[in-house]
């Protein structure tokens, strides 16, 4: 599949890539997955239109590059949630008693509609939140705990943003002996460059890097559906 970062490669990176040198291998999924939705915050999507219009509404939002990776957020929840498989979602909030200051004001504040999940992806009855106040979903919260009640060895990453929460989840996900995996067309970013660069990163340093096909596949989604998705 093409990726986010091709075009930013030079002409060596392509071939340090192609002699696949001090380059790691894929790792593939977990035994028990679940898929892990980071941050899908008003905020953080924003309107679907350009970013540097709505910055005073939104200060966090990513604009077109989250609308884009909601339908097949969209996708792959449905098809999580046809297999059985666990879905978690994780909120970055503070309260009162996380950030007096940042729990007064700002928009992840807990009393501000915009720290809200959108509908387009609302969680559904009986799945799980993570609320943290960190970039990683695994610092100071029950997630690990959660992973280890369930028998869950590995995740797959969808949500926002690239370079910052998803990439500080998934370095701390490896570093707990978790098979993290990140869905491209799932993730955004608001600098394309950004995007692009943490996925290569994250890709050839940390954990895999896979399309939505894949994991419908690793879902179990047969590939008369996959087609039809």
């Amino acid at each position: 599949m093409a990726h986010a970062w091709d075009d930013f490669l030079t002409e060596n990176d392509r071939k340090l890539i192609a002699a696949r040198k001090n380059l790691r291998e894929p790792h593939g999924p977990g035994k028990v997955n679940a898929l892990l939705v980071i941050d899908m915050q008003v905020t953080a999507v924003g309107e679907d239109r350009p970013i540097h219009e709505q910055v005073d509404r939104f200060p966090g939002a990513c604009g077109p590059h989250a609308w884009k990776a909601i339908p097949p957020q969209q996708r792959l929840l449905a098809a999580a949630r046809a297999a059985g498989m666990p879905v978690i979602y994780s909120k970055h909030v503070f309260h009162g008693y996380t950030g007096l200051a940042r729990a007064e004001g700002g928009v992840f504040a807990a009393t501000d509609p915009r720290s809200e999940i959108p509908a387009e992806v609302a969680m559904a009855e009986g799945e799980i939140l993570v609320e943290k106040q960190t970039p990683s979903c695994f610092a100071y919260t029950n997630l690990h705990l959660i992973a280890k009640e369930k028998g869950i060895d590995g995740f797959l990453v969808v949500g926002n943003s690239t370079s910052g929460c998803v990439r500080a989840t998934c370095v701390d996900g490896e570093a707990l002996g978790y098979k993290m995996q990140v869905i491209e067309e799932g993730v955004f970013d608001r600098i394309e460059m950004s995007h692009a660069a943490a996925l290569f990163d994250m890709q050839f340093k940390i954990c895999d890097v896979i399309d939505e096909a894949r994991a419908l596949e690793i879902m179990g989604v047969p590939d008369a559906l996959k087609k039809s998705a």
